[in-house]
């Protein structure tokens, strides 16, 4: 049997379609468990609503303690051999349990992931993964290094995991939690598939920008953090290798990307002023990580090139202009794709 973990918080709006994307699946030997976590918008109780029309939906209440106390909850109620998350504002394709059921069974994976249609702004964005032939994690270095640097590696709902060898989601964490969890669940896989197929439908609000000064420092270190796991992974898998120079650096391009990501969200941070602006974006070239380490990002995205240039030179008033002008262009482009529709 396949378990179904779907969190559940303030969901009431989009509940229904996303346990309704499960309950049409072409595979049908699956228990969807509904955790949630405190909600107080009827969702609550919706969740006994769908319950008493399905058998195979069962109900977790618990206080609101957040995401990864929800999806823990959820695993230690699951039955079934294999586990799948979802989250409550997302759905499923039809036939995305039967198409990742067969892979694994075709494979004997621990763990198959596949890809996924990023739902924003009016566009549909498909992010497909590379079919992998190999299935052996210890043969699959570069395998593992495209996967984290597309980010198929981050989220747990587009994978189907082996129950007996799931570990726990830290708490402790708002941000990277996640990646974590995978990484804590890969070293004890031997087997990895991946479905190059877009079979989850990720749908993502206009994101809030606002960020306390103490939650920008915790997310920095916190992405520290993230980088420092996954480079410990690589390096215990297959830190022998001789192209793993470049690997390390392909790894901690992902901490450079949360620097400019957090310099190109300022424009829009209504919380500050002009000069506190000014004043995180020099905080960040200051950064040591970005002083000693920076040169070895490999960024993929232009914005993120031209941004560097000017933040290793320390030129604050620039760094902001571009991400002014990008803010700028980006609004347009959001506003011509929703006329479209």
């Amino acid at each position: 049997m396949y378990s179904v973990v779907i969190p559940v918080y303030q969901a009431k709006d989009t509940l229904t379609r996303c346990v309704q994307s499960w309950l049409s699946q072409t595979e049908s030997d699956l228990e969807l468990i509904l955790v949630d976590d405190g909600s107080s918008d009827g969702s609550e109780t919706l969740c006994d609503e769908l319950q008493k029309k399905d058998s195979r939906i069962r109900t977790v209440h618990q206080k609101n303690t957040g995401v990864s106390a929800a999806r823990n909850a959820g695993i230690e109620a699951a039955e079934g051999d294999f586990l799948l998350f979802t989250d409550s504002d997302d759905y499923v394709a039809a036939d995305y349990l039967a198409k990742m059921a067969k892979l694994q069974k075709e494979t004997d994976s621990d763990l198959v992931l596949c890809g996924f249609h990023h739902l924003y702004e009016g566009a549909d964005i498909l992010k497909l993964p590379e079919k992998i032939k190999e299935t052996k994690l210890l043969a699959l270095s570069e395998e593992f290094l495209s996967l984290y640097e597309k980010s198929f590696l981050n989220m747990p709902w587009n994978k189907l995991y082996k129950r007996a060898l799931m570990g726990r989601f830290d708490t402790s964490l708002s941000l990277g939690e996640d990646l974590l969890f995978n990484l804590d669940y890969l070293r004890r896989c031997e087997r990895i598939a991946v479905l190059s197929e877009a079979l989850c439908y990720y749908i993502q609000e206009e994101q809030k920008v606002t960020l306390s000064s103490k939650k920008r420092k915790n997310r920095q270190m916190l992405s520290q953090k993230i980088c420092q796991a996954t480079e410990d992974f690589y390096k215990e898998h297959w830190g022998n290798t001789s192209s793993m120079e470049g690997a390390v650096a392909r790894i901690f391009t992902r901490y450079m990307n949360e620097v400019m990501d957090e310099c190109e969200k300022l424009p829009k941070d209504k919380t500050l002023t002009y000069q506190e602006k000014l004043q995180v974006i020099e905080n960040y070239a200051k950064d040591f990580w970005v002083q000693t380490r920076g040169d070895s990002a490999v960024f993929l995205y232009l914005d993120y090139r031209i941004l560097w240039y000017f933040l290793k030179r320390k030129q604050v008033r620039m760094v902001y202009l571009l991400c002014v002008l990008r803010t700028f262009v980006v609004d347009i482009l959001h506003r011509i794709r929703r006329r479209a529709k």
